[in-house]
């Protein structure tokens, strides 16, 4: 266990590296039907593995490019959390407006398009975003297809990251339990604190593990059921 382990952990998952929200660069979309196309290929065109995110920005203006992973709006808890939930991409004006996703009009940039795993556009944002309609858009979009609630899944990540806090306390008792027996002179009270460490160092495991186990399952998309 390193030092770094232990430091001091936000309880605020947007804190957190995991929940940087990055983009993609990427020159498509989505991928044109042809004739001859296999069936597994056209199955592929035709619906993506989660819903989408696209920035689109002025082929002219890479500045607009970079100053979203600058914008603090991205760095709000919800949408941090609710951002795990997409494929994040960024895409020039050039090859967008080739792309069948917008129709061939692009209007004013930079834009913020959320699309369905179906390439259908839900909403637009454009030039300027602000957080609240951010969350209020993945939302949205995410109740077209799945199950999943961001809101739920915001309360269930605080109570993780409170736990991974508790965890963290432990790390650090294991750490400095590690030191001590470094420097304990007594083999017998070497013995009994590497029995204590062993315990402890269990415990850790199987709670790191647990936690992980927790956090990924949150982030699994679940598809609604086709109505009967």
């Amino acid at each position: 266990m390193g030092g770094g382990a232990a430091a001091r952990r936000s309880t605020n998952a947007a804190t957190q590296p995991q929940f940087k929200v990055t983009w993609r660069d990427v020159e498509s979309v989505s991928r044109d039907i042809v004739t001859g196309m296999s069936e597994e290929d056209a199955a592929e065109a035709s619906l993506h593995d989660k819903p989408m995110m696209v920035l689109v920005y002025d082929v002219n203006d890479e500045e607009a490019r970079y100053a979203i992973e600058k914008d603090r709006n991205f760095t709000n808890e919800k949408v941090a959390i609710g951002a795990r939930f997409f494929d994040r991409m960024a895409i020039d004006s050039e090859n967008a407006v080739k792309d069948r996703v917008f129709g061939g009009k692009l209007g004013r940039l930079p834009a913020l398009y959320f699309v369905r795993p179906t390439y259908e556009v839900v909403t637009v944002m454009r030039v300027k975003f602000s957080a609240g309609k951010v969350f209020r858009a993945m939302c949205a979009t995410m109740k077209k297809d799945y199950e999943n609630c961001v809101n739920t899944v915001l309360k269930k990540q605080r109570e993780i990251m409170k736990d991974r806090v508790a965890l963290d306390k432990d790390v650090t008792k294991l750490e400095r339990l590690n030191e001590q027996i470094a420097d304990e002179q007594s083999a017998q009270k070497r013995k009994d604190m590497v029995a204590q460490r062993d315990v402890l160092e269990k415990s850790v495991t199987e709670r790191q593990t647990k936690l992980t186990a927790r956090e990924d399952a949150l982030y699994e998309l679940q598809l609604k059921k086709p109505k009967a």
